[in-house]
């Protein structure tokens, strides 16, 4: 785009030779409109910085000017919309003012995204421009985009009340639906936009039993935040709605357990009052709401439920393992609330779940430290005639089994911990050693014995003088040996240090390891050979030296030897 048009139509420049949006206009009938990289027209820019007026002083915007897209598919409503510019949105609308599908058509484009103008200003809040676009299209739906937002779900989401009502108040049929099959009421009541919920339950009752793709509807969540003024208000007008399941297929529950699972009291409280039989529901497991609240330890609902007039019928009620809620009280470390339950008049019978046991069977098949509280749960079971069968032995040898089982497990873990901490000690030394002779070799590699041909004129300036004899060659191989193998064991080294944590991988950690030492060796046995050669290469002159130079520096080889035979 030519930089003087698109400083006029971002700052506004209507005069003093600038270019005018209509010169482009003008010019664009006979070639095609200059645009930004990311393929935005001056109409584009006017409209993303708000310059109304520079808008207004065209007559010639063109329909097709209105609708050509960016890069993003977006129109200048798009922009303008997206920014909450509502002058400039009425300046575009009025240009079709009076050409009513025109006018559907712009505002019913949509963006890569599936945004339509009325998606980008909903996120903005600028009640204004919602006003404008819903009273201008009041029969569109306006439905989802590629994310399954409607404007009314963004609106309900954000807590928007002002755009949530000028939708509901001008959109004659809009969209409910949202991301993941939920409606706007899921959305309001997730949040917490008290406002938007009421507005929303004051549409059709349908949108109250919408169930999402989990099988919740708004009810469950309303009990699960703790609303008990949301579910006593859509209970009073809708009493199925206590009963209906959340969840699907086999794995399900209702909103007594939804509120005993986050110890919401209230809400129990609100929806027993005007459905008595509520405390009757089961999940999917066979278990009441006392079931729940003693596995998710919520005292208060425990407390409530063992006062009201339907105990009896909660206490001794057993799930689909049999289980009633004194074994799970049993099976729980936490009983400093719940031990009222045992000084109920209904508890005082044998119960036996599905394993034949008792609660005292499974209280005192735990493991976990003794602990006051629980001596007294265990004593008062006794007691209260809650005992044990003849479990004894079976009990005895089962645990003895879990035990040894443990302390086998337990034994491995410990074994194969101790094993890698060896591994990592051994790898920091050796690691040191591994470097030092990369370094060494490195060096001597450079430094070759015999120096360099430093004769300017010669044909082998820079060349090793000692290149054609054979100790050399033998000291420049066996260096170049001890190199890449030092150089190996280095890298296996690092390995073995980046995966220090990971005990499941101690197989290859070994096999990592005795490569490394294999390699190490190697490098080792090079660097003696290397010295012996390079030292023979640089005496020859003088032979006797020279083997008795390379008979001492193979002595090493006759240390390592000795080691290895005193400690095998």
């Amino acid at each position: 785009m030519n930089p003087t048009l698109y400083i006029a139509a971002k700052q506004g420049n209507t005069g003093g030779g600038a270019f005018l949006l209509a010169d482009d206009v003008t010019r664009a009938e006979r070639n095609e409109y200059q645009v930004t990289p990311k393929g935005n027209t001056a109409l584009h820019v006017a409209a993303l910085y708000g310059q109304s007026g520079y808008l207004e002083q065209s007559n010639n915007i063109t329909f097709e000017l209105l609708c050509f897209t960016n890069n993003k598919n977006e129109t200048a409503l798009h922009l303008a919309a997206n920014k909450g510019h509502t002058d400039v949105v009425r300046v575009l609308l009025g240009v079709v003012d009076g050409e009513s599908e025109r006018k559907k058509t712009l505002m019913r484009m949509t963006d890569d995204n599936g945004d339509t103008a009325l998606h980008k200003t909903v996120r903005t809040g600028c009640v204004h421009t919602v006003t404008l676009l819903v009273q201008g299209d009041p029969e569109f739906k306006f439905p989802p985009n590629n994310a399954g937002e409607t404007p009314l779900y963004l609106a309900a989401e954000s807590g928007s009340l002002s755009c949530l009502s000028e939708i509901l108040k001008y959109c004659k049929t809009p969209t409910h639906g949202g991301p993941c099959d939920r409606t706007p009421l899921h959305a309001a009541i997730i949040q917490k936009h008290m406002g938007c919920v009421a507005s929303l339950l004051q549409l059709d009752k349908s949108l109250w039993k919408e169930s999402d793709k989990w099988g919740w509807n708004p009810l469950h969540y309303a009990a699960k935040q703790g609303l008990a003024g949301v579910v006593c208000n859509m209970v009073q007008r809708d009493k199925s709605l206590a009963y209906t399941r959340a969840g699907k297929e086999n794995d399900w529950t209702t909103s007594i357990h939804i509120a005993a699972n986050e110890g919401y009291v209230d809400v129990i409280n609100v929806v027993s009052a005007q459905c008595p039989d509520y405390w009757e529901m089961l999940n999917s497991n066979g278990q009441n709401a006392l079931h729940v609240a003693i596995s998710n330890k919520k005292g208060r609902v425990v407390r409530l439920l063992l006062n009201s007039k339907e105990s009896h019928n909660l206490i001794d009620e057993a799930d689909n393992d049999g289980n009633t809620p004194l074994h799970l009280l049993a099976a729980s470390k936490y009983l400093h609330v719940p031990l009222q339950l045992l000084g109920h008049p209904h508890t005082k019978k044998m119960l036996f779940n599905k394993e034949n046991q008792t609660p005292l069977d499974i209280a005192e098949s735990g493991t976990e430290t003794t602990t006051m509280e629980k001596y007294f749960f265990k004593q008062n079971l006794r007691h209260g005639r809650l005992g044990r069968r003849d479990f004894e032995i079976k009990h005895t040898k089962m645990q003895e089994q879990e035990v040894e089982m443990e302390s086998s497990e337990n034994k491995a873990k410990s074994d194969e911990k101790g094993e890698l901490e060896k591994i990592m000690a051994a790898t920091e030394i050796h690691l040191v050693v591994a470097t030092l002779l990369v370094t060494v070799t490195f060096a001597a590699g450079f430094t070759l014995p015999g120096g360099f041909e430093s004769d300017p004129s010669g044909p082998y300036k820079g060349l090793a003088i000692l290149a054609r004899n054979t100790a050399f060659s033998a000291f420049v191989v066996s260096d170049a040996i001890a190199f890449t193998c030092s150089a190996g064991a280095v890298f296996s080294y690092f390995f073995i240090a980046a995966n220090a944590a990971a005990t499941t991988k101690l197989k290859i950690m070994r096999v990592l390891f005795n490569t490394a030492m294999l390699l190490q060796l190697f490098a080792m046995s090079a660097v003696v050979i290397a010295f012996v050669t390079g030292m023979y290469a640089t005496l020859a002159h003088s032979v006797g030296l020279a083997i008795t130079v390379a008979v001492i520096g193979c002595m090493s080889f006759l240390v390592y030897a000795l080691l290895l035979c005193a400690f095998n």
